[in-house]
């Protein structure tokens, strides 16, 4: 998951994409993340990564909205989100190759 946030200016670059990574959540009291700056969502982080603490109110506010912890980090960090995009679900399984079953006079 990632979000795409209106362009900011950055050295060396422009960043159009939060990202989140890193998380630790120390159930029922606080959530722990790190946040990047990134031209693309596969590109090169354009900053070190800033340290961001969930906690209090924010954190209770959190629960099941996995979009939420982006909507908070951008806030944090002043940044506008033009758009969260989720994970990619996962890839179905390949269909193992079909291999007729012979049967003979010996195993039968």
């Amino acid at each position: 998951m990632y979000a795409v946030i209106e362009p900011v200016a950055v050295y060396p670059g422009t960043a159009h994409t939060l990202v989140l990574l890193n998380p630790i959540v120390n159930l029922g009291q606080a959530a722990f993340f790190t946040a990047y700056l990134k031209d693309t969502p596969d590109g090169a982080c354009l900053t070190p990564g800033t340290s961001l603490a969930m906690t209090g109110d924010a954190y209770a506010q959190w629960g099941t909205d996995d979009e939420y912890p982006y909507e908070w980090a951008a806030q944090q960090l002043g940044l506008t989100i033009i758009e969260i995009v989720p994970d990619a679900p996962p890839a179905p399984p390949a269909d193992a190759p079909y291999e007729p079953i012979v049967y003979t006079e010996g195993n039968v």
